[in-house]
């Protein structure tokens, strides 16, 4: 019972961090693109990078080889700030103190921040939160990796609209944790030491408070020990009774 307790309060913590990060917010602008979470909207975990995911070539350079350069607002410089995936490489990012949610309408809701000369394309999939997987259903997870496809963008064009994908849902009933990028291979640039599209930030464009980890269900206990704790009980009174005569 205490590790319920602990657990759902936790998730409380986490709940009210959120929604005060979110009251408090304060707008940014990337490149144009404005997110009303303000910086609390990008991605800030990774959970995998694999320049050679697809068995092709693979950056060299060691300053864009560095896959935490993906996560937080976009920082590029010219010549630090980004990671490179390597043709046909991976990475996954989590959103832990926001979720990606749908905007219910047809604006964008995820920016991805591609840099440098070349224009590559980038297979984008996302991750639904276990509340969002039980109402979609896992039709659209082709793989059975746990997410599910949305289609690509490129260095030109790389914002996409969640609702184009999972129509007639109210706005914010979508949440989705983590977001996978995949290089193109038959689409990349130059190839050289930074081969791959070059990954500076994701963010959610519309953003939402992360769903609360489930507390675990509590076990209703069987008749035979609801009757042993009942005689517990009953024999502690008894003996109360006899050391207070």
């Amino acid at each position: 019972m205490q590790g319920y307790v602990r657990l759902l309060q936790s998730g409380l913590i986490i709940l009210a961090l959120a929604f005060a990060a979110r009251v408090f917010a304060v707008p940014v602008t990337y490149d144009g693109i404005t997110f009303p979470d303000g910086d609390v909207s990008f991605a800030d975990e990774v959970l995998d990078y694999d320049p050679s995911h697809s068995d092709e070539a693979v950056p060299t350079d060691p300053n864009y080889m560095d896959p935490d350069e993906a996560l937080g607002a976009p920082n590029y410089s010219g010549t630090v700030g980004s990671v490179s995936l390597g043709s046909g490489g991976l990475i996954e990012l989590a959103f832990t103190d926001n979720a990606l949610t749908n905007s219910g309408d047809d604006a964008y809701d995820l920016h991805i921040f591609e840099v440098g000369p070349d224009i590559e394309d980038t297979f984008v999939a996302i991750r639904p939160t276990l509340d969002t997987l039980d109402l979609l259903g896992s039709g659209y997870d082709s793989n059975g990796d746990g997410f599910f496809e949305v289609g690509s963008v490129t260095g030109s064009t790389s914002s996409l609209d969640i609702d184009a994908i999972f129509s007639g849902f109210t706005a914010g009933s979508l949440l989705f944790d983590a977001v996978q990028l995949i290089d193109d291979p038959d689409k990349d640039g130059q190839g050289g030491s930074t081969v791959g599209a070059d990954i500076d930030a994701v963010g959610a464009i519309y953003s939402a408070p992360p769903e609360p980890e489930k507390p675990p269900v509590a076990s209703v206990p069987e008749p035979g020990t609801i009757g042993l704790l009942s005689l517990g009980l009953l024999a502690l009174g008894l003996v109360r009774r006899r050391t207070s005569g």
